[in-house]
């Protein structure tokens, strides 16, 4: 009970500081423009916060309690029954949109079957939540990044793993238009339309004269974080990671720079990319792999590389996109910024030709997607420099707190030294 009572404790001490850092007394013009789209972190608190650490009391009741395989079983059917939902939302599309007369007996059955499907995975997902914190919390320790002393000897980790399995909300991203860079990120919620998107974006660049863009994320790093429950467990587990890592370095030197400077917010967002692919993967592998299987003896799948080789007869998605980035760039440089816009939208066509399709490749998405230097779309040194520097140290948590101590991009540098 005492363990539970600090880990609640810090909790409303974590949610506290993270909330009210973002909370602003005054709506800024874009969020003016986009206020009836804003989502709330407030009532993102009030519906989830309680509601979360009440059913962590209520496991503490005599008989609440299942065992590891269990939980093990439980994770891997909440994700099968993901899947199955996506199947079956596919499916009913493809009755809605049938030319054929018939299929309303059909179309209702399929309509039952998701309403069911979404009512039983809805009940499993606290108890989902709490085995996957679990999971990611113990090699957390492992790797040394908790709290000292008394606390940690009570197996209190600060801040504690915790995540909501909801769907996540779009981000406004807001970028000059005579240069890439990220001036401001709106959160608006997850079900704004296509039609709602474009309606925004074109208002804004009318009236602010701004590149816009209105994104889909997978994670925010509210407290709770809240994850997308459309990925898959590997890739859940992976953001839930990432996320983690992000209230991790709120309390570090590097996580107050963020938004700061580009670089410095780089680093941040590379740093839990790296750490969220290889925490989210040692994650995964004890879910999947033999459980009598020592998990330390398995190998970690490596992050991808920006550096690859393909066939020549196969689209390399990531090569065109890098180029796009760098005309863009030379564009913008000579202050050709219709030639830049027209060239971007071009280059979007000859994407979606290949199979890749963007609703909208502008200066936002470069500012908001180059901020991950391992994506086609950073022209960043960071993630190389970062793989240098995670190549050479002794763990992943060594790793992490060198980098979480750096204030600044040139520090960062003649730590590299």
């Amino acid at each position: 009970m005492l363990k539970t009572a600090l880990r609640f404790a810090f909790v409303v001490f974590v949610s506290f500081v993270l909330l009210t850092s973002r909370s602003a007394l005054q709506l800024t013009p874009v969020e003016e423009l986009a206020k009836v789209h804003l989502y709330s972190l407030v009532q993102w608190e009030l519906e989830n916060f309680l509601d979360k650490w009440l059913y962590r009391v209520r496991l503490l009741l005599p008989g609440d309690s299942i065992d590891e395989q269990a939980k093990v079983d439980l994770v891997l059917e909440y994700f099968q029954l993901g899947k199955r939902g996506n199947e079956l939302k596919r499916d009913i599309e493809e009755a809605r949109d049938s030319s054929q007369g018939g299929n309303g007996d059909r179309l209702d059955a399929l309509e039952a079957e998701l309403t069911q499907l979404k009512k039983t995975r809805g009940s499993m997902r606290n108890r989902v939540e709490e085995v996957m914190e679990g999971t990611i919390d113990s090699i957390v320790a492992k790797e040394g990044l908790v709290t000292g002393g008394a606390i940690r000897a009570l197996g209190v980790h600060f801040p504690p793993v915790d995540f909501r399995l909801e769907p996540s909300p779009n981000v406004l991203v807001v970028s000059p238009r005579d240069r890439i860079e990220m001036i401001d990120g709106i959160l608006l919620t997850p079900g704004i339309t296509v039609e709602e998107m474009e309606a925004l974006e074109e208002q804004v660049l009318k009236e602010r004269d701004l590149s816009i863009l209105v994104q889909g994320t997978g994670g925010v790093a509210t407290y709770p974080a809240v994850i997308s429950p459309d990925f898959s467990l590997k890739g859940m587990l992976i953001t839930a990671a990432h996320e983690w890592l992000h209230h991790y370095l709120f309390f570090h030197s590097l996580g107050s720079g963020y938004g700061k400077n580009p670089n410095v917010t780089s680093l941040n967002e590379t740093l839990a990319t790296i750490f969220g692919w290889e925490v989210g993967n040692i994650a995964y592998m004890q879910f999947e792999a033999d459980q009598a299987v020592d998990s330390s003896t398995q190998s970690v799948e490596p992050l991808p590389t920006s550096e690859h080789e393909l066939p020549e007869y196969e689209f390399d998605f990531r090569l065109e996109m890098h180029t796009t980035r760098v005309k863009t760039e030379e564009l913008l440089g000579k202050g050709k910024i219709e030639e830049a816009e027209q060239y971007m939208e071009d280059r979007r066509l000859f994407l979606a030709e290949n199979g890749h399709y963007i609703r909208k490749l502008n200066q936002a998405y470069f500012a908001f997607r180059g901020t991950y230097a391992d994506s086609p779309e950073s022209i960043s040194p960071i993630f190389d420099q970062l793989s240098d520097l995670r190549s050479a140290s002794m763990s992943l948590g060594d790793f992490v707190k060198v980098v979480a101590a750096v204030s600044s991009y040139e520090e960062f540098l003649a730590l590299l030294e």
